[in-house]
């Protein structure tokens, strides 16, 4: 007989996994809802959540007699969504939508284990090939179809001890996530702070910084076009150039995310320079127009995208580690979602844009500035790095510790 067994495992464990079907570790349960039970949704990423967590409109409730009744411990999966992983654990006694599935788990079956698995992408293709549907967007996975697929069952020690060693693993997963998104916030106060001027640097001899400058753009810079003249087949390759993509994403130019456009070699085109300030021009909403990404390196024949402009600023007026912090402040952004026109696509002209004003530090406070976003920007890129490695660990835990 040939032993099923993972290929990582815990050592006090021998024997081989038993061969078997998911109705074997569960049964579907109808139970319903009953009138002040929380409201639970399954989310792609969070698993199950209260309803009223979501930031998002919701449909009308069903009734409390149509809902589903879902008790501490048990699953319960989203049938149009399981084989994306649209499955979560239940934390209470709650209710659930009646076009979910609720799973209760039979005698020896680890809930948190099973709830790992699912997360597998051996699992994930599983679960996908015993669903039904004409699309692919209409995947079903009904209970009876659920409890036909095949699978190899531990033992429930081990089973709980695969689960509490992966539920350790989240923890780590959700403290660096929670630890970006507390930087994250830190972020977003502090260059409040700054360019509200409600909080300043002191030159080195512990004065105060002469008083911020109002300057129109116009006046500091020179506004220049995106590509012109091209069509969907010139693109795909030949020289780079920055996507709108990249500016309304980056706060800095990345070179590596450019695009690639046929440009012949007598073509007038603008090339960027280092320095250059690039801006979002056109959109469907007023919020993502004046979007800005700073090129902070040379390249040769360097171009952008027709739906941008920029603006070619000397370094001797603003610095580009400032500017790349000053045109994302939240006081430029309110200014510039006013210079928006439109109805079904918005635009903003260049020559308002060149009227719009600015409030500018001196060099020697746009560098102090410059250099505590820089470095608070380092701390969060170095967290998400870790999480980032952390969630490959876990990714990699889920082929190996499951058959």
């Amino acid at each position: 007989m040939i032993c099923v067994a993972p290929k990582v495992r815990f050592p006090e464990f021998k024997d081989s996994w038993t061969p078997g079907h998911a109705g074997d570790a569960f049964r579907s349960s109808r139970a319903k809802g009953a009138a002040g039970l929380p409201i639970y949704s399954v989310t792609m990423d969070r698993g199950l959540v209260r309803r009223d967590s979501l930031d998002r409109h919701m449909a009308a409730d069903a009734a409390d007699g149509q809902n589903l009744r879902a008790q501490p411990g048990e699953i319960v999966y989203n049938m149009m969504r399981m084989w994306q992983g649209a499955v979560g654990l239940a934390p209470e006694e709650c209710m659930v939508s009646p076009a979910y599935v609720v799973l209760s788990p039979k005698k020896n079956t680890s809930s948190q284990f099973f709830d790992q698995w699912f997360k597998g992408q051996r699992m994930l293709y599983l679960l996908g090939a015993y669903s039904h549907g004409i699309t692919s967007d209409r995947l079903r996975l009904y209970a009876d179809d659920f409890a036909r697929i095949p699978l190899h069952l531990p033992t429930l020690p081990e089973q709980e001890k695969i689960a509490e060693f992966l539920s350790s693993v989240d923890a780590k997963i959700s403290a660096l996530a929670a630890k970006k998104a507390k930087l994250d916030r830190f972020k977003s106060g502090l260059m409040q702070k700054l360019f509200s001027r409600t909080a300043r640097f002191n030159e080195k001899n512990g004065r105060e910084f002469a008083n911020w400058e109002s300057k129109a753009i116009g006046s500091i810079g020179t506004i220049f076009g995106g590509l012109s003249g091209k069509s969907a087949e010139d693109f795909g390759e030949g020289l780079p150039f920055v996507t709108y993509r990249q500016v309304f994403e980056d706060a800095v130019v990345n070179y590596d995310r450019c695009g690639r456009v046929q440009i012949d070699k007598n073509e007038r085109q603008n090339r960027l320079n280092c320095g250059d300030v690039l801006f979002t021009t056109s959109s469907e909403t007023p919020g993502e127009v004046g979007f800005a990404s700073v090129l902070l390196e040379k390249h040769e024949d360097l171009f952008l995208n027709s739906f941008c402009f920029g603006l070619r600023i000397s370094q001797a007026v603003i610095l580009p580690d400032f500017a790349r912090y000053l045109f994302r402040s939240p006081d430029y952004r309110r200014s510039v979602i006013k210079l928006a026109q439109g109805t079904t696509r918005y635009n903003i002209g260049k020559t308002e844009f060149a009227k719009l004003r600015l409030d500018l530090p001196l060099l020697p406070e746009q560098r102090k500035i410059a250099n505590s976003m820089m470095e608070l920007d380092d701390k969060i890129a170095a967290v998400v790095i870790q999480l980032s490695r952390m969630m490959e660990f876990k990714k990699g835990l889920l082929q190996q510790m499951f058959v």
